[in-house]
C-alpha cells in the first residue's frame, strides 16, 4: 500500500510540472520558417519592476541565488509579454519586432544574459542580421561583464537555447 501512495504522489507531481508548461506555450508557423513563441496571456501579480536586471543591469551581481541568470529566465517567463526561441532562421524578424517592445533581453542557457539596445545595430555574418548593442554578463563561475554587440556575447549560432524576452 505504501508503494502505490508514493507513486500516486509521484505521478500528481511530475503531472502538475508539465500543466504549468502547456498553459503558455504555442507555436507560431510562417511561410519562411517555424518560430516557437511563448506569450502570457493570463493575468500576472508580478510585473517588470519585479525584475531589477531590466531597471540596472548591475543588479544582477547583487543576486544571491545560486545562478542569477536562471532565476531570471524562471521570473521573466512568467512577466514577459512575449518570449521567442531565438536561431538564425528566425532572429532577424525577432529583432524587428523586438523595436516595439520597452525592454528586450536574451539569454543563452544558464549562463549568459544581456540586455538589448535595438537602435544601435551592427551586421553580422554568422547571424546573417543586424545584431543591436548588448550589455550583461557572462556566467565562468563569477558574473563577468560585456558590452559589445549581441553576436560577441552570444556567440555563433548552435544547439544551445537562446530565448529572446520582450517586455511593455
Amino acid at each position: 500500500m505504501k508503494h502505490l501512495a508514493y507513486v500516486l504522489i509521484l505521478v500528481l507531481a511530475f503531472s502538475c510540472k508539465d500543466n504549468q508548461k502547456e498553459k503558455v506555450e504555442t507555436t507560431v508557423e510562417t511561410t519562411t520558417h517555424t518560430e516557437t513563441s511563448t506569450q502570457n496571456t493570463e493575468k500576472n501579480t508580478e510585473t517588470t519592476a519585479d525584475l531589477p536586471f531590466l531597471k540596472d543591469i548591475k543588479s544582477l551581481e547583487k543576486d544571491k541565488s545560486a545562478n542569477p541568470i536562471e532565476a531570471f529566465k524562471t521570473k521573466a517567463t512568467n512577466i514577459a509579454t512575449e518570449v521567442v526561441k531565438l536561431n538564425k532562421d528566425n532572429i532577424k524578424d525577432a529583432l524587428a519586432k523586438a523595436k516595439d517592445f520597452k525592454n528586450v533581453v536574451i539569454t543563452v542557457d544558464n549562463h549568459t544574459i544581456v540586455k538589448l539596445d535595438v537602435n544601435d545595430c551592427k551586421p553580422s555574418s554568422a547571424w546573417s542580421a543586424c545584431m543591436p548593442k548588448a550589455e550583461g554578463y557572462i556566467k565562468k563561475g563569477d558574473l563577468v561583464y560585456q558590452n559589445d554587440y549581441a553576436n560577441n556575447i552570444i556567440g555563433l549560432p548552435d544547439g544551445q537555447e537562446r530565448l529572446l524576452f520582450l517586455f511593455d
